[in-house]
């Protein structure tokens, strides 16, 4: 470990429960020692008959129909938006240590693709037959090739996440051909079966303590799933320990405000799905109950952090997906929430959200921490961000999430530089490094939030500067008035030389042309006006730009910007109008 990089270590570790840093210490002890041993299976391994209820289908990251059979044909296979050489016949399941399409590769291994192959091999079609044989080959060979004690399976293939995600895609998968009377070759289906079996029990011995968060909850899906599909005494146990982990950590996960702790409007949507999964898999009624009114809660939040495009805000990591289809799903579990009656302002104190959603803006303003001390590591460097919409399009955007390699777009867009707010000698104002670490965290203080019947004001500050000679602090106001102008203010106080920049990431939709004093933006029909100002010199600039509003999508845009080098304090006044 570099030297220099200690400190850094340390403001990271510390915040962690004893838990995960002794877990993490016992799995990398695992890996570097311990040769993997082929798990062994109980004496006999029994497939519940009975039928149990299955949670709805969720959103799909891979093509669907004809079109998936027509990739695999190919040799290819679009996930998240990107498209890869897959292989055919011999399949690249990308085993070993993988450092680029990390989140493709384990994505692959999640199997969904599998289950939308057989969702067509059960047609009595040309098509149906063909992706028959897809997909026996396609299993087949990813049981030779990524069972447990084969080579480079370790890392993503055997990935607690990655089998908890894959249980539940498969066992829909078994229940959908065995539902079709689709006979498969009897030795391929105890090798399935068995490997379902040894999934399961491997994933209950690598329980994820050491995230927790978003993983220790999806672990506890996997188990519910194998639990309710097999007949043991083990099977049972795993039904039992994720009813544990459900109740503890719809307490831990949940805010009184409704809101996921990792601050992710993108994997509240994820976590929402998980709950309900778990509400509709779960045995026993009062924990049922109690991951219904998780998902009631969670859903009342989601309602209200959706853009009038219907899709999620981007703060932290994670797309701008629509959130419709997840608050559909409620229907399942006897909930049903529409996105359309959240009109006014609510401000969200736990998640440190405050939102205005009217005619003609609709404002998202975080004030709030990066996420959970214990797993901040979907976390941005975003403190006192801006989101906004004009007319129902999008305005100001984050620059969303690419993808999870440790490269130039992971440290995009994480950047304090990325987002719209203010950056200071080019620090980001949390720590964030690698892919999901984060050591020093900006704190938000001072928050005050006011609504009325023209729109939101607020002020509030964060001290993620104060480390840096000076001790500089960023302080942010915001106004709407009656004339449907929006006033944002930021203050950066301190003493010393310094080096300050601030800026707006557009919409691609928008264009923008230099003024005197700042930019015309244009879109179709509509005109606003964005105007700079301050006491101080500012050098202001257009700057091409990357927005990633889903994973695996890079569209160029243009990010407006100011710059200051000079002495503190700096005043600066942004002015939005029509």
């Amino acid at each position: 470990m570099n030297v220099l990089a200690l400190p850094r270590t340390f403001r990271t570790l510390k915040h962690l429960h004893w838990s995960q840093l002794t877990m993490r210490a016992w799995r990398t002890a695992q890996r570097r020692l311990l040769r993997p041993k082929r798990l062994a299976l109980d004496a006999a391994v029994h497939v519940n008959p009975q039928a149990f209820p299955t949670p709805p289908e969720f959103n799909a990251s891979c093509p669907r129909g004809e079109e998936l059979v027509e990739m695999l044909d190919r040799g290819e296979l679009r996930l998240l938006n990107q498209t890869c050489s897959f292989g055919s016949g011999k399949w690249d399941w990308r085993l070993g240590q993988v450092d680029e399409h990390r989140l493709w590769t384990v994505t692959l291994h999640y199997h969904q693709w599998m289950y939308e192959l057989a969702k067509v091999a059960v047609q009595p079609s040309a098509v149906g037959s063909n992706a028959m044989r897809l997909w026996t080959e396609s299993l087949t060979d990813w049981l030779e090739s990524c069972d447990y004690d084969q080579p480079g399976t370790q890392p993503l293939a055997w990935n607690s996440y990655a089998i908890a995600t894959r249980l539940g895609w498969s066992i829909r998968s078994w229940r959908l051909l065995s539902g079709a009377s689709i006979q498969l070759d009897p030795s391929l289906e105890n090798r399935w079966r068995d490997c379902l079996y040894r999934q399961a029990t491997h994933l209950s011995r690598n329980i994820e303590w050491d995230l927790r968060a978003n993983h220790l909850l999806r672990d506890a899906v996997g188990l519910a799933w194998a639990g309710r599909f097999f007949d043991t005494d083990r099977s049972r146990r795993w039904l039992e320990t994720a009813q544990r982990i459900a109740v503890q950590q719809a307490k831990e996960q949940v805010l009184d405000d409704g809101s996921h702790f990792e601050l992710s409007p993108f994997y509240h949507l994820e976590v929402m799905d998980d709950w309900l999964s778990l509400a509709i898999l779960l045995p026993h009624a009062e924990c049922r109950q109690v991951m219904c009114k998780t998902w009631k809660r969670s859903a009342e939040y989601a309602a209200w952090l959706c853009h009038p495009d219907g899709k999620v805000a981007q703060f932290n990591d994670g797309a701008a997906i629509d959130a419709a289809a997840t608050l559909a799903h409620g229907k399942a579990i006897g909930e049903g929430t529409s996105i359309t009656p959240c009109q006014g302002g609510r401000h969200f104190p736990d998640s440190g959200v405050a939102v205005w959603r009217g005619e003609p803006w609709t404002i998202f303003w975080d004030v709030g921490d990066v996420g959970p001390d214990c797993q901040p590591g979907h976390a941005q460097a975003d403190t006192l961000n801006i989101e906004c919409s004009f007319k129902g399009q999008r305005l100001f955007v984050d620059p969303g999430c690419y993808s999870y390699d440790n490269n130039e777009n992971r440290r995009y867009d994480r950047a304090t530089r990325s987002h719209n707010t203010v950056c200071v000698d080019g620090t980001d104002s949390s720590e964030v490094w690698h892919i999901f670490r984060v050591g020093r965290r900006a704190r938000p203080s001072d928050v005050q939030i006011h609504f009325d019947d023209t729109g939101l004001t607020g002020t509030a500050t964060h001290d993620g500067y104060r480390h840096l000679p000076g001790s500089p602090t960023h302080r942010r106001q915001i106004q709407m008035d009656r004339d449907q102008k929006i006033l944002i203010s930021d203050s950066i106080t301190g003493t010393g030389e310094h080096e300050v920049e601030g800026g707006w990431l557009l919409d691609p939709r928008w264009t923008a042309t230099a003024v005197a004093d700042g930019w015309t933006l244009s879109s179709g029909e509509e005109t606003l006006q964005l105007k700079i100002s301050s006491q101080q010199t500012l050098q202001l600039a257009m700057q091409p730009s990357p927005y990633h509003p889903d994973y695996g999508v890079e569209i160029q845009t243009i990010r407006l910007s100011w710059q200051y080098s000079g002495s503190l304090p700096l005043h600066v006044r942004c002015e939005v109008s029509p």
